[in-house]
Order: C-alpha cells, then structure tokens, then sequence
C-alpha cells in the first residue's frame, strides 16, 4: 500500500510546476545570464510571497534562533552556492552530464539525513531510491555519442555537478532542520529560503562586472515578460512554497527522490508536443516511476 500524505503530494506538485515552468525559462536563458535570471526570478518570487503572507495574514514565522539560522543557510547552500555550481558545470560538461551527475542528489540528501538530523530510512527507501536515481539517469542519458571534453574543463565541471548535487541535498535537508519548529509555515520558510539566497547571488552579481543588476531588476530589453511573470509564479513562488510544505511533511530524501522526477515530467510534455522520445526515455520514466512507488510503500 502506498503511504501518499501531504509531503509526498506537495514533492509531485512542486516537480510538475518545475517542469512546466522549466520549458519557459529556456526562452530567456540567452537575454539573461544564469545569475541575472536568478536574480530576477528570487526578486518577483519575494514579492509575490509578501503579497501572500499579507493576504494570508500567516505570521507563523519561525519561534527560534537555530531556525532562521538554518533556513537562511539552506538558502546560501541550496540556492546562491548550488545553482551557480550547476551554471558552472553546464558551461563545463554540458546539461546531459550535469543532469546524470545531478540524479545522485537524493542520495546525498538520504546520507546527510543522517548526519544533520539522525534520521535513517529504512532499506526498502533506499532500494526505491536506488530505483528511481538509475531510471533518472537511463531516461536522461543522451542517444548519441558526447563530444570528447578536455581533462582538465571536464574535471572541473564534474567537480562543480558534484558540489552543485551536494549543496542541492544540503539545502532540503537544512531546510528540514530550520522546519522542526511545527509553528513555522512552509509560505514562511519559503520566503526565508528565497530572499537569503537571492541576495546572496545578487552580491555575487554585484562583483562579477560582467552581469548587471540592474537589467536583471527592471529587465530592460527584455521581451514576453509576461511568459517570465507565468515561469516565476509557478515555478518559483508556487514550486519553492510546495518544496518547503513537502520537506515540512516528509523526510528530505523522500521529498528530493520525487522532485528528481521532474526531467521525466519535461519528456511527458516533449511527448505530448510530439517531440522526439527515445526508449531509453520510456524505460527508465517507467522505472523512476515503479522506483517513487516502492519509496512510497516503504
């Protein structure tokens, strides 16, 4: 029998809107720069949160120290340090060896349950886990041959998909920590997450010469913002919201193996446009899938 509550919903939903929302910031990954994309996006999401809470009148912040300080590091880690490890890696070895480094992140969230929270899962979890990771990674793997990678730019983007993976990981499982606290809402975790973070990359914007604030902040030049405003609500604001509600309501490792499903969700919507689908793709989304339900009758 599957044990399906509020966290592992939330994880589903949260890896739907990613999905959808992930086809749309394709269109301006080349009028901004992975930091002024970020930047953006962690902007309109924070507004788009306070309108929230106001609306709401959720005041269910966080009652203790220990967890403002973990949610704002879970913010650094997962957000600023891990999604400029991810750009980096996708400069280095390209998006298809970054997604199959990518998949071993509910693994690592899995260990450093352990380590950060003590909480061990069973190993029926793990052998779904285990399930899902290769069907991400059969699914994802490119049908051709990649072109060869110079030593030295091929092991340092492995490093950057690897610290990128980690920090991904970290970043729940901080989450999870900063959340043991049951008074503090997942809306304000959320926020909490999002704002650290984006400062944190918009300091780093604030270095780098080549990037630009700004742009990134009054979007100038850019066209079909609405698509933009579209990819931020749901894929930010709503997804990042329902990340937290899933880490409040379920173990990390359980929430993370479900949101690494999300490529899978891309190809269904590859499917439905009529784009090409390969057989790796319908073999390993099957056994991603028979993976989420084994995770889930654990």
């Amino acid at each position: 029998m599957l044990n399906i509550g509020l966290g592992e919903i939330a994880a589903l939903s949260a890896a739907l809107v990613w999905a959808c929302s992930t086809i749309i910031y394709k269109r301006f990954s080349h009028t901004l720069s992975p930091f002024e994309l970020n930047v953006s996006k962690g902007v309109m999401a924070s507004a788009m949160m306070c309108i929230a809470l106001l609306l709401l009148q959720d005041n269910a912040l966080p009652s203790h120290a220990n967890a403002w300080l973990w949610l704002i590091a879970s913010g650094i880690v997962g957000i600023a340090i891990g999604d400029s490890a991810y750009f980096a890696a996708l400069r280095n070895i390209g998006p298809a060896r970054t997604l199959v480094i990518e998949s071993l992140a509910p693994a690592i969230a899995g260990i450093l349950n352990i380590i950060i929270l003590g909480t061990y899962l069973n190993t029926v979890a793990w052998f779904g886990i285990a399930i899902t990771t290769v069907g991400v990674i059969l699914a994802i793997k490119p049908h051709h041959t990649l072109p060869i990678l110079d030593k030295q730019k091929y092991t340092l983007g492995v490093a950057f998909a690897l610290i990128a993976a980690s920090c991904q990981a970290a970043g729940m499982v901080m989450s999870k920590a900063g959340m043991g606290d049951e008074a503090t809402s997942s809306l304000w975790a959320a926020m909490i997450r999002l704002l650290s973070g984006t400062l944190a990359v918009a300091i780093l914007v604030a270095f780098f010469k080549q990037h630009s604030i700004s742009k990134a902040i009054k979007l100038k030049g850019i066209s079909n913002k609405k698509w933009l405003f579209i990819a931020v609500f749901f894929g930010t604001f709503i997804g990042l919201w329902l990340q937290l509600g899933a880490v409040k309501h379920t173990d990390p490792a359980v929430a993370q193996t479900i949101l690494a499903t999300a490529p899978l969700m891309v190809m269904t919507l590859a499917f439905i446009k009529k784009e090409a689908i390969t057989r790796n793709m319908i073999i390993g989304g099957l056994l991603a899938l028979f993976g989420v339900g084994v995770l889930l009758s654990a």
